[in-house]
C-alpha cells in the first residue's frame, strides 16, 4: 500500500527563482482574466513544476473562491504532491481525494488523486455518481455541493499529455467536470493532442507558458550535463560476461570518485548511487550481493526499497540518510521521490520502455544544496559536479544488431526529450556514450578497487592514466588481467572546431555562430526611418515635490460624502452594529453604536500610504499634503460643529481637524496617486533607448517564418519553438542566445535573444501577418515588455508608477508618398487596462492604438474603454486612417 501518512510538511519551504516568479505571476494573471483560458506549463524535470503550480493556485484563491482537483499520472506522486503543497502554501488545504470529497468544500482546498482513480468507464456511464453510500460522497455529489456553496472548480493535470486525450477515460472525465479553471503541466508536451482534447471539450485552445532547461540550469536547479553510457554485446564488448555486473561496478566506481572529489573540494556531501532494477523476486538481492562481493560495499551503506508498491516516504528517508551510499529500487518506484545528492544512476533493466527516461532521469538531474551553496553561478561549478551520469545495461540489444540500433536510437531520443540535445560518442571498448558535454570531461572507467570512507587508498584522477587496483577483483574483461581504461574517443568531425578565443572581427563572429549551429537574423538596413535606437520616455529626474504635493492635494476632488465621513471619524461618530443574543431563548437584537477611532493607527496608515505615492515622496511632502487637507476641510468641520452645538478648545479642534485630514489621506490615497502620476507624466522626458540588436540569434535547426516587414525579416518564434531549444543546442551554444555586445574590430556589435517576451498569441500573429501584407507599412517591430531588454520602447503612464510597453512599433505612411512615421499599437486582454493606459498621449509617438481580442478576433478599443468593431485584417486602411487622424506633431 502507498504510505500516505503525511500530516505535516516534510519538504523544504522554497523561495521562487526569478523565472519561477515570472511564470507564477503570468499564469495566475491569465487564469484570473475574465475568460480564464486553459493554461499549459511546459517545464523540464527538476524545474520546480509542482512548486510553481502550487503558488499559482494560492494566488488565484487569494482573488477567487476556488476548490481544486489535482491529478497525477502515478500513484507514488500523490504523497509527493501533497507534501509539496503543505510545504509551500499555508493558504491551501491539500487532501487526498478519497478523504476530501467527504468534507465540506472550502475555497483553497486541493483534492489530490491519480488520474486512473476517476478514469473509469463504469463511473462515466453513471455520471460519476455511483460509488457513494451513507458515509462516502460521490465525485458528482461533491462537485454539486461545492457549486451550491458558490465555489468555482479548478482542475490541475500533471503530465497532461498522458491523460488529456479526447479518447481517454480521464479526458472524458475532464470534459464532464467542465472546470472553471484548467491548469495543465508537462515536461514532454504533445500540443496537438492537447488541442484536440480542448476542441472536443468546447475550449478554444490554451495559453502556453514555458521555461527552458537553460533557465533551470542557470538557476542551478538542474545539472548542466548528462553522460549516458550504454553497454551491449553488439557494440564491441563481446568479452563482457555480465553486462549488469559491469554497469554496477562502473557506476560504483564513478560514485566513489565523486565522493573523493567532493571531499577534496571541502563540500560536505556524500553522493548517493541509485540502482534501478526490474520488478520481480530476487532482483534487489542480486544487485546487493554484487555490490557486497564485487565492489566490497558494506551492507550498512546499502539502502533498499524491495516492495513492488512504491513508498515515496521511505524512498525519501533513505535518500536523505547520509550513511547510505547506494539506494536500490525497483522499476515501479522509479518516480515520485527526490534524491538531490544523487549524481550517478545505474539501470540494470531493459531500456526499451517508451517512457524509460521519464521514469528515472529526474532522480539524478537535481543539484544538491551544498553544491548550490558553494557555487554562486552555474559556470563556477566544476563539470564533474554538474553532470548526471547514467549507466545502462542494454540487454535487449543482444537480440541482434538491428534491435541494438533501434534501442540505441530510442535511448538517445528519450534522453533528449527529458534533458537536452545529445551527441553520440564511443568509449575505447565500444560502449556508446550520449552526452551534451562540449568535450569528454572524465574517463568512463576508473580503478575498480574497493573504495569507501576512510579506507580510500587511491582514487583515479580524471587524467586517463591507468592505475592498478588496490585489491583483487572479478575479471570482467576476459582478454586482460585488468580492465582497460574505457575512455571516450573523440571522433573527427567535418566542420571547423569552435575557437576558445573571443571573436575579434565580424568574420570570426560569423564563423563562431556557424560552428555552434546558430543562425543570425540581421537587422534590415534597406528600410526607411529605422533608427539605430528607438525613442522612449522617462520620468523627470528632478521633481519639485513640494509644489506637486500641494497642487495634487489642493486639486483632488472631495465630494460631500467623503468630507462628512472624515468629520464623523474625527469626532468618534462612525456607526457599527452591535448584536445581542439572549442565550436562554436565543432571541437576538441589534443596535447602532458609535465606534471610537484609533487616532494613532489612523495616522500611521495615512502616513504610510502617502509615503508610497511616488518613490521621491518624503516626510516633508506628507506634511504638505496633510496641511493642505486641513485647510480644505476646516470650514466644513466648523459648520458641522456648529450644527451639533459642539464647542472645542483650540487644542481639541487642532486634533480633530488633523484626524479628518488623516482620514481623507487614508481613504483617497489611490486617487491621490493617480492624480500625482498624471501630473508627473505631463513632464515626461524623451531619451534614446538602448541600441537595437544588429542581429537576433536562433538555432539553424529551428528556422523561423519569414516576414516581409519585420525589422529582422522573420516572425518571432512561438512558445512551442522556444521550448525546443534544449533539444537542438548544446550548452555552449545556448550561452550565445542572450543579449550581449561584442567588441569587434569593426566596432561594437549587439546580438539579441528571442525569448518568450517576444512570442505572439494567435491574434497578435494574425495582426503581424496583416502588417506584412500592407504596402503602406515601412517596417514593424515586436516590442519586449519590461526593462529586461535595454532597447525596449516605454511610455510614462498617467495613472500608475509602472511604465507602459506597447506590443508593436509600426512605421507607416499616413498618406501615399509621405515620410513614414513611427507609431505604437497595443493588444490588450483587459478593456479597463486599455482605458487607463490611453489616458495619456505620448507627444513623440502620438495617440496609441489599442486593440483587444474577442473570441479569436481583434476589435478596436474605444476611448471610453468599450469594445468597438472588428478589425479587418484583410485591409488595414481603416487602421491607417485612425492613425492619420492622430498624427504626432513631434515627428513631423
Amino acid at each position: 500500500m502507498l504510505n500516505l501518512a503525511v500530516t505535516t510538511a516534510q519538504g523544504d519551504l522554497l523561495a521562487a527563482e526569478s523565472f519561477q516568479a515570472i511564470l507564477i505571476q503570468n499564469i495566475g494573471s491569465a487564469l484570473l482574466r475574465t475568460n480564464h483560458p486553459p493554461c499549459l506549463l511546459h517545464a523540464p524535470t527538476g524545474s520546480g513544476k509542482t512548486f510553481m503550480l502550487t503558488r499559482v493556485l494560492a494566488n488565484v484563491c487569494a482573488e477567487r473562491d476556488v476548490v481544486w482537483l489535482w491529478f497525477v499520472p502515478y500513484v507514488n506522486l500523490v504523497a509527493q504532491t501533497l507534501d509539496a503543497i503543505k510545504s509551500n502554501a499555508n493558504d491551501l488545504t491539500p487532501l487526498l481525494l478519497n478523504h476530501g470529497r467527504n468534507q465540506e468544500a472550502e475555497s483553497g482546498q486541493v483534492l489530490i488523486s491519480t488520474a486512473s482513480a476517476v478514469a473509469k468507464a463504469q463511473a462515466r456511464t453513471k455520471g460519476y455518481d455511483a460509488d457513494g453510500d451513507d458515509d462516502v460522497r460521490t465525485i458528482a455529489q461533491w462537485v454539486a455541493r461545492a457549486k451550491a456553496r458558490g465555489l468555482q472548480i479548478g482542475l490541475v493535470v500533471d503530465e497532461a499529455h498522458i491523460g488529456l486525450d479526447k479518447t481517454t477515460e480521464f479526458g472524458k472525465f475532464a470534459q464532464w467536470l467542465n472546470p472553471d479553471y484548467l491548469l495543465m503541466a508537462t515536461a514532454t508536451p504533445k500540443d496537438q493532442r492537447l488541442n484536440d482534447f480542448l476542441a472536443s471539450a468546447g475550449r478554444t485552445g490554451f495559453e502556453a507558458f514555458s521555461v527552458s532547461r537553460h533557465d533551470v540550469v542557470q538557476a542551478r536547479l538542474n545539472k548542466q550535463y548528462i553522460e549516458a553510457v550504454v553497454y551491449d554485446l553488439q557494440h564491441g564488448l563481446q568479452s563482457i560476461a555480465d553486462l549488469k555486473q559491469t554497469v554496477v561496478r562502473q557506476a560504483w566506481a564513478r560514485n566513489q570518485w565523486l565522493k573523493a572529489e567532493l571531499a577534496k573540494a571541502g563540500i560536505p556531501l556524500t553522493p548517493l548511487l541509485l540502482i534501478q532494477v526490474a520488478n520481480g523476486e530476487k532482483t534487489i538481492e542480486d544487485v546487493e550481493r554484487e555490490l557486497i562481493n564485487l565492489c566490497k560495499v558494506p551492507a550498512a551503506a546499502i539502502g533498499k526499497h524491495s516492495s513492488d508498491d512504491p513508498d515515496p516516504v521511505l524512498m525519501a528517508a533513505i535518500a536523505a540518510d547520509v550513511t547510505k551510499e547506494v539506494l536500490i529500487f525497483k522499476q515501479s518506484a522509479g518516480t515520485g521521490f527526490d534524491a538531490p545528492r544523487a549524481f550517478v544512476l545505474a539501470s540494470t533493466k531493459a531500456v526499451n520502455d517508451p517512457d524509460f527516461a521519464m521514469q528515472f532521469i529526474g532522480r539524478v538531474m537535481r543539484v544538491a544544496s551544498p553544491i548550490r551553496n558553494r557555487f554562486a553561478k552555474v559556470d563556477d561549478i566544476p563539470p564533474w559536479f554538474n553532470t548526471a551520469f547514467v549507466y545502462l545495461a542494454n540487454a535487449e540489444a543482444q537480440q541482434g544488431f538491428a534491435s541494438a540500433v533501434a534501442t540505441a536510437s530510442l535511448v538517445k531520443s528519450q534522453l533528449e526529450g527529458e534533458t537536452t540535445k545529445l551527441v553520440e560518442r564511443k568509449t575505447s571498448s565500444g560502449a556508446t556514450v550520449y552526452t551534451n558535454a562540449p568535450s569528454p570531461q572524465l574517463p568512463i572507467t576508473y580503478d575498480l578497487a574497493p573504495v569507501r570512507g576512510d579506507l580510500v587508498n587511491h582514487v583515479a584522477e580524471p587524467s586517463g592514466e591507468q592505475t592498478k587496483p588496490a585489491a583483487p577483483q572479478l575479471d570482467l574483461f576476459l582478454d586482460t588481467e585488468l580492465p582497460e581504461l574505457d575512455q571516450v574517443i573523440v571522433a573527427p568531425i567535418n566542420k571547423p572546431a569552435a575557437k576558445d578565443t573571443v571573436p575579434a572581427n565580424m568574420a570570426e563572429l560569423t564563423e563562431h555562430f556557424t560552428v555552434q549551429e546558430i543562425k543570425a537574423y540581421y537587422r534590415r538596413d534597406n528600410v526607411r526611418n529605422l533608427p539605430e535606437a528607438l525613442k522612449r520616455e522617462r520620468r523627470p529626474q528632478f521633481l519639485a515635490m513640494s509644489e506637486l504635493s500641494r497642487k495634487v492635494a489642493q486639486e483632488l476632488e472631495l465630494n460631500d460624502k467623503v468630507i462628512a465621513m472624515a468629520i464623523r471619524a474625527s469626532l468618534n461618530q462612525l456607526q457599527a452594529q452591535e448584536l445581542h443574543t439572549e442565550l436562554t431563548s436565543g432571541a437576538q437584537k441589534s443596535e447602532s453604536v458609535e465606534v471610537i477611532t484609533d487616532r494613532a493607527a489612523l495616522a500611521r496608515e495615512a502616513r504610510s500610504k502617502l509615503l508610497n505615492l511616488l518613490p521621491q515622496t518624503e516626510e516633508a511632502d506628507v506634511v504638505i499634503i496633510l496641511q493642505t487637507f486641513v485647510e480644505r476641510i476646516d470650514p466644513a468641520l466648523q459648520n458641522s460643529l456648529a450644527a451639533q452645538n459642539l464647542v472645542l478648545n483650540d487644542q481639541a479642534l487642532k486634533r480633530v481637524v488633523r484626524d479628518a485630514a488623516n482620514w481623507i489621506a487614508r481613504s483617497e490615497a489611490d486617487r491621490l496617486a493617480v492624480d500625482l502620476h498624471e501630473i508627473v507624466s505631463q513632464q515626461a522626458q524623451l531619451e534614446e533607448a538602448g541600441r537595437l540588436p544588429n542581429a537576433m540569434l536562433f538555432p539553424v535547426a529551428l528556422p523561423l517564418q519569414a516576414s516581409a516587414r519585420n525589422i529582422y525579416g522573420v516572425l518571432p518564434p512561438s512558445v512551442e519553438e522556444l521550448g525546443k531549444l534544449d533539444q537542438v543546442l548544446l550548452p555552449d551554444a545556448m550561452r550565445l542566445l542572450r543579449d550581449q555586445e561584442w567588441s569587434l574590430a569593426e566596432g561594437a556589435y549587439i546580438t539579441g535573444k528571442f525569448d518568450q517576451s517576444l512570442s505572439m498569441n494567435s491574434e497578435e500573429l494574425a495582426f503581424a501577418k496583416s502588417l506584412d501584407r500592407s504596402d503602406f507599412v515601412a517596417w514593424w517591430h515586436r516590442n519586449p515588455p519590461g526593462d529586461g531588454k535595454r532597447y525596449a520602447v516605454r511610455v510614462v503612464r498617467a495613472e500608475h508608477k509602472h511604465f507602459f510597453y506597447p506590443d508593436f512599433i509600426v512605421c507607416l505612411e499616413h498618406d501615399p508618398g509621405d515620410e513614414p512615421l513611427i507609431r505604437l499599437v497595443e493588444t490588450k486582454e483587459s478593456l479597463k487596462d486599455a482605458e487607463r493606459k490611453a489616458r495619456r498621449v505620448p507627444l513623440y509617438y502620438g495617440k496609441v492604438l489599442f486593440l483587444t481580442k474577442d473570441d479569436q478576433r481583434l476589435k478596436w478599443v474605444k476611448d471610453d474603454g468599450t469594445m468597438g468593431d472588428e478589425v479587418d485584417l484583410a485591409d488595414l486602411q481603416e487602421l491607417r486612417d485612425w492613425l492619420k487622424l492622430h498624427t504626432p506633431v513631434d515627428q513631423e
